[in-house]
């Protein structure tokens, strides 16, 4: 299985940027938990926490398409050096305000900030698109989801420890220091950069969206629901048994799960559909997450968990890989920030509710937001089969439709699948 993995980790400059992104990626697992660690120990408050927590992804939702945008037109190098100091300058505004039990308009000026930090998520795959030919883009997909749980496995387990045994605001400290290198290490890389679009003759999506995308944006926004809840849930279930140290370890375990999933899967060529494959994957996940919200104890949750989360990579990789199929060369930063949206909106409202919910009625409420959430996204995933079906085909892999020198949006591929 691991050879697959290996073919494209040897391409020139390919092992570079992929370890240079899963370090600058690391406030993707550690920013939100160490922000809702940080402020309920310093202010008594999962409300509290849950709010600050959903401003600062409603402004990191807001921002992603301009600042994929402005990625695409201009250049990754140009674009998040200055976007990575913002994060770092809010950062600091968070950390001071919470020391001081400053006011929450303040930390939520600080997150806010921190927020606009550009499409971080988006880069390697980028890069990812620019190197490979078409038949190994899947497997360097899933293996970027893959590498996006090895930092959910470690991020929540490092951020709780060090919120909850050594100093509150460390798990910050922590993740805007790796934020920092990372981004240095991977911006040098100019070799494996895409090209900007000036250099192609491209233009911005825009709202010009293809159907395909609409749909898994949408779909997205019920994934995002699903793990802004999870991850407050899940904190607040280990308080209330007692073990709140080990909320960083369930969200490990579930993250583990993701990981091996993740990598399983991307080491096949699949012959069925994409299409089919966005829907399958999304049943086994509601089915999954509805188990999680009868768990009666923390052993049970984290065996649950386990397998719930192998369906969480694969789920990404399908969405991740319809926008890859419909979207231009030039445009397909722009074309995956409407994905990152909808996940924000979704985690923002998820860990705005449930936060609610948990300080007024307790943690089984929280998850069953989660719950009630995996089971939206395959619903929306069921609805929504008409347009994933004209924008993916209905073969499995295909060639990507897009030339970046044509002007013209192709929704459908042109060969038969490799599988």
């Amino acid at each position: 299985m691991l050879d697959t993995y290996r073919v494209i980790l040897r391409k020139p400059g390919a092992f570079s940027f992929a370890w240079s992104g899963l370090l600058a990626r690391l406030p993707m697992s550690m920013f939100n938990i160490s922000v809702i660690l940080m402020v309920q120990i310093q202010y008594d408050s999962y409300s509290m926490a849950g709010r600050v927590a959903a401003i600062g992804t409603l402004v990191w939702a807001a921002q992603t398409v301009p600042t994929a945008r402005l990625v695409d037109r201009v250049g990754q190098r140009v674009a998040m050096i200055p976007l990575t100091v913002m994060f770092v300058i809010g950062a600091v505004i968070v950390v001071w305000t919470a020391m001081t039990r400053g006011p929450e308009w303040l930390l939520w000026v600080g997150v806010a900030v921190s927020s606009v930090s550009g499409p971080v998520g988006s880069l390697t795959r980028a890069r990812w698109s620019h190197i490979l030919k078409q038949d190994e883009i899947h497997t360097a997909f899933a293996l970027e989801g893959a590498l996006d749980e090895v930092l959910f496995i470690g991020g929540p387990a490092l951020a709780t420890i060090l919120a909850t045994v050594v100093w509150p605001p460390l798990g910050l400290v922590v993740c805007t220091i790796s934020a920092i290198v990372g981004m240095t290490f991977l911006l040098r890389q100019t070799s494996t950069q895409p090209p900007k679009r000036s250099e192609t003759g491209g233009s911005s999506l825009g709202f010009r969206l293809p159907v395909a995308v609409i749909a898994v944006a949408v779909i997205a926004t019920a994934l995002g629901l699903m793990f802004g809840a999870f991850d407050i849930s899940a904190v607040a279930f280990a308080d209330e048994h007692g073990l709140k140290s080990l909320s960083g370890v369930i969200l490990a375990v579930l993250s583990v799960g993701s990981l091996l999933g993740g990598l399983y899967y991307g080491s096949r060529h699949w012959s069925m559909a994409l299409w089919k494959r966005t829907v399958v994957f999304a049943g086994v996940l509601a089915v999954g997450f509805v188990a999680l919200g009868f768990a009666p104890n923390l052993l049970i949750f984290s065996v649950i968990g386990f397998f719930a989360g192998a369906t969480i990579a694969p789920t990404m990789t399908n969405i991740d890989s319809v926008v890859q199929r419909v979207v231009k060369s030039d445009q397909i930063t722009e074309g995956m920030a409407w994905v990152r949206i909808g996940i924000g909106i979704g985690v923002a409202f998820g860990a705005w509710a449930a936060g609610w919910l948990i300080q007024n009625e307790g943690a089984r409420y929280g998850l069953v937001v989660a719950a009630a959430a995996a089971v939206l996204v395959f619903v929306l995933a069921l609805a929504t089969i008409p347009l994933l079906k004209r924008g993916t085909g209905n073969d499995g892999e295909g060639e990507r439709p897009s030339d970046p020198a044509s002007d013209t949006l192709v929704e459908h591929p042109p060969v038969p699948p490799l599988a």
